[in-house]
């Protein structure tokens, strides 16, 4: 269930910059940052909270907090790159990022190569397109 979770919040936050009509790469950069940014206000403290209570969770618990704790530090501390200045420098830069961010989740090995393969193939494809 965790992991259908965090798999869901991930593609919102990934459709959220799809989502936007008529914005420039930076308006779309400037958005997806301040969602992040909302996302570690409540993630970070909910986290702090579970980590004092590790006494009280079993191993298994435990290992999810470790993994949770992984995924928050990791997106919460990490450094914006600029805003690139077109698409394929977005597709750039996006895609390997998101493909950090599944490969650091605690899905399985089997759903984190479904994950690599479909989004290396949808990065092939909005390549292909740009070059054309």
């Amino acid at each position: 269930m965790k992991r259908i979770v965090l798999a869901a919040v991930a593609v919102c936050l990934i459709l959220s910059g799809c989502a936007t009509t008529g914005q420039t790469p930076a308006q779309v950069s400037a958005n997806l940052i301040t969602q992040v940014h909302k996302a570690c206000a409540v993630a970070q403290p909910t986290l702090a909270s579970l980590q004092l209570m590790q006494s009280q969770l079993t191993a298994p618990q435990q290992a999810d907090v470790a993994k949770a704790a992984t995924i928050v530090t990791e997106v919460c501390t990490s450094t914006v790159p600029a805003v690139p200045a077109s698409v394929s420098e977005m597709v750039q830069t996006a895609f390997p990022l998101v493909l950090k961010l599944v490969d650091a989740s605690p899905m399985s090995a089997q759903d984190k190569t479904t994950a690599f393969v479909a989004l290396t193939a949808a990065q092939i494809a909005v390549s292909a397109a740009l070059a054309q």
